[in-house]
């Protein structure tokens, strides 16, 4: 949104000169969107600048100003902006169509990849946004498990749904955002990110627990001791079901 304090940045005086247009298209935005911005990470002081087109890795506002594009489309754009390859791709599936509403062979394909890509999915759902997949995945998890309790760690990421809110950016003690109920942050557990010896405690010390859910960017080796333990915890659950007395257990 616009901001209107006064400040003696020279900075903040030459963005301003220079986003003339920008800085109208703001002050607009602010009777239409909340906070003027369809996406929290668009909130800049004094206004952030309105994008006009975008080739590569540069973009260019609505001013004329062209900037070198470190933001990546929240991370999506790897290949860049308007890779002609990519844009080929999405004409051709233009012209064949835009929204068949039944099956089609793009999803076997695109989920054929997802698995080769990522070996443990052994099942792909596609879903509009990572906030419905983090919401779809918790409810699966309490659905199979029977249990109720949510493992997360502070700072990690997973959307906007209502098990998700507190930890990330505040609310670090656990507690409910605004809007959120108290019985369902209640069912959240926090710990510290990256502490493996936490997460074994918590597992060992309440049996409620349905699911752990994490960051797995591969900044650190915190996925990969997760995912150790993962194996070594299945391992454990063959191991009791093959001596209950039930013989061992086909899956």
């Amino acid at each position: 949104m616009p901001d209107d304090s006064l400040t003696n940045s020279k900075v903040v005086a030459a963005y301003r000169e220079r986003t003339r247009r920008s800085e109208r298209l703001a002050a607009e935005a602010i009777d239409i969107l909340p906070s003027g911005i369809a996406h929290d990470a668009r909130y800049v002081k004094p206004y952030g600048i309105y994008v006009e087109r975008a080739k590569g890795p540069r973009k260019w506002d609505v001013d004329g100003n062209e900037y070198v594009d470190y933001f990546g489309g929240h991370g999506a754009l790897l290949l860049g902006h308007n890779n002609p390859k990519v844009v080929a791709a999405m004409h051709e599936t233009l012209d064949r169509g835009t929204h068949f509403g039944s099956n089609h062979v793009g999803e076997v394909r695109w989920g054929e990849v997802v698995r080769r890509l990522i070996p443990s999915a052994e099942r792909v759902r596609f879903t509009s946004s990572g906030t419905e997949a983090t919401l779809m995945a918790v409810r699966l998890a309490r659905a199979f498990t029977g249990k109720t309790k949510l493992v997360r760690f502070l700072t990690n990421f997973h959307g906007w749904h209502d098990h998700m809110t507190a930890g990330h950016a505040s609310h670090f003690d656990g507690s409910a955002t605004a809007g959120v109920i108290a019985e369902i942050a209640a069912h959240t557990i926090l710990l510290p990110p990256g502490d493996t010896a936490a997460m074994r405690a918590a597992l060992a010390g309440d049996d409620d627990i349905a699911a752990v859910i994490l960051e797995p960017t591969g900044a650190s080796n915190f996925g990969e001791s997760c995912r150790r333990f993962a194996l070594q915890h299945r391992c454990q659950d063959r191991s009791h079901s093959s001596n209950d007395g039930g013989g061992p257990r086909s899956e």
